[in-house]
Formats: C-alpha cells, structure tokens, sequence
C-alpha cells in the first residue's frame, strides 16, 4: 500500500531530537500539518513527518475507502514509522488520536501527543455534545457521512474546525483537502474497536484539546488523560483544529514545552 508521507526537515544547527510523526484525523489527509505545526516544529529542530492514511489524499486505496478500519491504520503508522526508521513522538489529531492509542496498545514509541482526540469510549461523547450544543453542523457532518463532503459549505466547515476571529483565508486551501472517510472507521470508534487497554508501560502521553470545540468536549479530553493516567492541558478558546487556527502556535508551544520535559 503507498502512502503519502510529507517531510520537514529541522532546521540546521541543532542537535538531534527525537522525529515527529502526524496523523490526521477524519476527512482530511497529511497536508493539513503543513501550514503551521511542520515549520514551527522543524525550526525548532525535529524532523517532521504526516501520513495519509491509506484512501486519504495522494495514499492508495481511494476506492477502497469504506473498507478500512482502525487496524488498517495501525499498519500504515508501523509502514511509516519503518521509513522514518527511528521510533518518533506520535501527534494524533481527533480520529488520528484514536488510531494512535490503537497503536500504543500494542507497539512502542518516543512519547503519544493525543490533539483533541477522539477519547477511548469512543465517538458517543462527541455525537451527543454536537447536537447538543452545535445541532446544525451535526447534521451537515452527517450528511458528508452518508453523501459527499461537498455538501458542507465553507462556512459549515468554518464553524466545525476553527474559531470566529481566525480568518478565512487561512482555511481556503483546506477546504480543497476535505474528502470522504472510511464508513467502517466511523462505525468501528462508536464502539466496536475503541481502545480496550492503556499504552504500553513507559511511554510519555500528553492530553491537549480546547474548549471551543464543538466536536469533542472538555470532558472526553478529561476521560483520555484519565484513561492513559496521562497529562492534561485544555486550551482556552481553541477549536477542533487548532493547527489551522489562530491559536495555532499556543497549542504548538505547549506541545514542545511538553516533549522538553518528558520526551
């Protein structure tokens, strides 16, 4: 299986530290690390590294999409951390941060960075707090489920990943990224393939979410980091993707501040 795997090299002059691995969360792909937290984490000297999933961006298997589960996506983590060739710090965005902690289950790493993951009960937390509190993009994500993600307009996709006062130039280019996901994913992170055990013994794992976001609330951040017995560091006024967001470089110093002391 070919995967699309995007670098960013560290900038010159620094000593060598422990590689970075991204992983996407749903209908989206690898080029969404590449605007922000790629530079920001080369020029502060780590090789950089994000993955698309297999049937996500320029990876194969689009046809195939709706097939693949979590498991999948375990192996395309193991194909690339095969090329990297050294064990990385594993940064895991929404439903990347739940095929991360299917990884650490069962395979070691440098250090576990769960982004306003997905937590380890599954997406039901996330489901309720939507219609709860954000009805209307409920639905328009339902409807990129089950049709095509053409269908959520730009200011839909606005208002699910990125907070009023972040411009919108800055979220242009990524509406071009959104596609479909896996069905069989989305079935499997309800309930059916949820992380059943905590990650291997020794491995740091940091909790980092907002609370403006309208998909996964304070609460599952709370569950994660419960759950692993992991730090937690909640973001005020960041959204769902606070790596496209004006906040970007907060959640991006904490991230580091993170690995300085722990990895």
């Amino acid at each position: 299986m070919a995967l699309e795997i995007i670098e960013t090299k560290a900038d010159p002059g620094f000593e060598k530290r422990t590689p970075l691995l991204f992983v996407h969360g749903s209908f989206c792909s690898a080029p969404i690390w590449r605007y922000h937290f790629m530079p920001f984490f080369a020029s502060h000297g780590f090789d950089c590294y994000a993955v698309s999933l297999r049937g996500h961006g320029q990876s194969a298997g689009e046809w195939s999409l709706h097939l693949y589960g979590l498991c999948d996506f375990v192996d395309d983590i193991i194909k690339t951390i095969d090329h990297i060739g050294e064990a990385p710090v594993l940064i895991g965005h929404s439903l990347g941060g739940m095929v991360v902690q299917k990884y650490i289950e069962t395979h070691d790493c440098k250090g576990a960075v769960l982004l306003n993951s997905l937590p380890p009960s599954g997406s039901f937390s996330s489901m309720i707090h939507m219609m709860t509190h954000s009805p209307e993009l409920y639905w328009a994500l339902n409807q990129a489920m089950l049709f095509s993600p053409d269908i959520v307009s730009f200011d839909a996709l606005k208002r699910m990943l990125v907070t009023a006062d972040t411009h919108p130039a800055g979220l242009a280019e990524v509406h071009g990224l959104f596609q479909a996901e896996s069905l069989r994913a989305l079935t499997e992170v309800t309930y059916l393939d949820i992380p059943r055990k905590r990650a291997l013994p020794g491995i740091p794992i940091s909790v980092i979410g907002g609370d403006a976001d309208v998909m996964i609330p304070v609460t599952a951040l709370k569950e994660t980091a419960a759950f692993h017995e992991a730090s937690l560091d909640i973001i005020p006024g960041a959204p769902h993707a606070v790596m496209l967001d004006r906040r970007w470089k907060m959640a991006a110093e904490r991230i580091r501040s993170w690995m300085l002391r722990h990895i």
